[in-house]
C-alpha cells in the first residue's frame, strides 16, 4: 500500500469529507451523527467534534459561513462554522432517510435526495423553504451535480437512471434509460458538455449534454468493483474511490488510466475531496482513517499525457503528408490495451517491495 504522508484514525465510521475552499478547515461526518472538524496544518489534527444528528450524518458541505448536513434521521441542518451552533434544523425534511445533498446556486438554493428516490429543492431565503418535491426515482438518490450556472441539476439513482432538472423552472428536463447497474455518483465535466456516472459494476457511464436518453460512452475501470465516489480534479481528469479500497486516477478524453494515488488496503472508499490549498487529495474509508495524498505524481502524469497528445497530433500531421497507398501497405502495430491498476496488483507490488528491502 502506498503510504500517505499524513493520516488520522477516527473513533467511528466516516461517511463524508469536505474541505473549506479558503480556510484550513476540513469536516468529516460519521455514522454516529457527529461532525469532526480537522486542521491539515502540520499533522492532521482534530479541532472539534459536534454531535449534529441522532443518526448517521451522510452528507455535508460548506457554503459561505455555514456547514450544511443531512442525516438518516431525516433531518437537514445548517450550522455556523465559527460557533458550531445550529442556525436551522429542518427536523422532518423528508419522509425517509436522506442520502444526497448539493448546493445548486447562490449559497441559498440546495437539493436533497432520500432513500426512496424523492428529490426536494430548497430555497433557504423563503419562509417556506421547500420549493419543489419530485418522487422521480424508484430507488435512493445517490448523488447530485450542477452545471456552472446552477440552472441544470442532474441526479443519479440506485435505480440505474439519471434525471435532469431545470432548477429555476423546477421541472424535469429529461430522464435516461436504465443503465446496467445502480448509479452511485455523478459529476458534470468538460465545461457542461458531459456527465460522468460511476456504477456498481466498476464502469464510468458517460452522458452527452442534451442527449440524455442513453450513454454515449462506457469506460470499464475494474470489473465487479463499484466506483463509489468520483472527484473531478480537472475538466478531463477524474479521481475514483472504489470498493476495493484503491484510489485511481483517469483521463477521460482520451481515456487513459493514470497514477495509482493510494489505497485503504481492502477497505471501501467512502468519499474524496481536495484540500483547501489543492495540494492534497483527502480520502476516508471503512478502515476509519482520514488519509492525505500528495497530488505531485498525478500532476506529473497529467503533464506527460499533455506532451504525448501534442506529439501524437504532430505525428498525425506528418502521416497525412505521406502517400496513402504506402501507408496502407504498412502493418499497423496493435494498440496496447489500457487498464487500471487492480487491488491484486497492488498487493503483488507490496510483496515485491518487501523482498527487495531484504536484499
Amino acid at each position: 500500500m502506498k503510504k500517505p504522508k499524513r493520516c488520522l484514525k477516527l473513533n467511528s465510521l466516516p461517511f463524508d469529507i469536505i474541505s473549506h475552499p479558503t480556510q484550513d478547515l476540513t469536516a468529516v461526518s460519521t455514522i454516529e451523527g457527529e461532525i469532526v472538524f480537522l486542521s491539515l496544518q502540520d499533522d492532521i489534527s482534530k479541532i472539534d467534534t459536534v454531535l449534529q444528528h441522532a443518526d448517521s450524518c451522510r452528507r455535508i458541505l460548506f457554503s459561505g459561513t455555514s456547514l450544511l448536513s443531512i442525516s438518516s434521521d431525516k433531518s437537514f441542518c445548517v450550522c455556523d462554522i465559527e460557533t458550531r451552533k445550529v442556525q436551522h434544523r429542518y427536523q422532518n425534511a423528508h419522509d425517509n432517510p436522506l442520502y444526497a445533498l448539493c448546493e445548486v446556486r447562490d449559497g441559498k438554493v440546495f437539493a436533497t435526495g432520500d432513500d426512496e428516490g424523492v428529490i426536494k429543492l430548497w430555497d433557504l431565503r423563503k419562509e417556506e423553504p421547500i420549493v419543489m418535491i419530485q418522487p422521480e426515482h424508484d430507488n435512493f438518490i445517490s448523488s447530485f451535480s450542477v452545471d456552472s450556472t446552477g440552472s441544470t441539476l442532474v441526479a443519479a439513482s440506485g435505480d440505474g437512471r439519471l434525471s435532469v432538472w431545470n432548477s429555476r423552472q423546477r421541472k424535469l428536463i429529461a430522464r435516461s434509460d436504465e443503465c446496467d447497474s445502480e448509479l452511485l455518483t455523478c459529476d458534470v465535466v468538460r465545461t457542461n458538455s458531459k456527465v460522468v456516472c460511476g456504477d456498481g459494476e466498476g464502469v464510468l457511464n458517460i452522458f452527452t449534454w442534451d442527449n440524455w436518453g442513453d450513454i454515449s460512452d462506457r469506460i470499464s475501470v475494474q470489473e465487479e468493483v463499484s466506483v463509489d465516489t468520483v472527484l473531478c480534479y480537472s475538466e478531463d481528469i477524474l479521481v475514483l474511490g472504489c470498493m476495493d479500497g484503491v484510489i485511481r486516477a483517469t483521463s477521460l478524453f482520451p481515456h487513459k488510466p493514470l497514477t495509482h494515488i493510494g489505497d485503504h488496503s481492502d477497505n471501501s472508499i467512502e468519499a474524496l475531496c481536495l484540500s483547501h490549498d489543492e495540494e492534497e487529495i483527502l480520502s476516508i474509508g471503512h478502515d476509519y482513517f482520514v488519509r492525505a495524498w500528495s497530488v505531485e505524481k498525478l500532476d506529473e502524469d497529467i503533464k506527460k499525457l499533455s506532451v504525448e497528445d501534442s506529439d501524437k497530433d504532430s505525428g498525425d500531421s506528418e502521416d497525412n503528408d505521406d502517400d496513402e497507398s504506402d501507408s496502407s501497405e504498412d502493418e499497423q502495430p496493435k494498440k496496447k490495451k489500457l487498464k487500471h491498476i487492480s487491488s491484486k496488483e497492488i498487493k503483488s507490488n507490496e510483496t515485491a517491495d518487501f523482498f527487495s528491502d531484504l536484499a
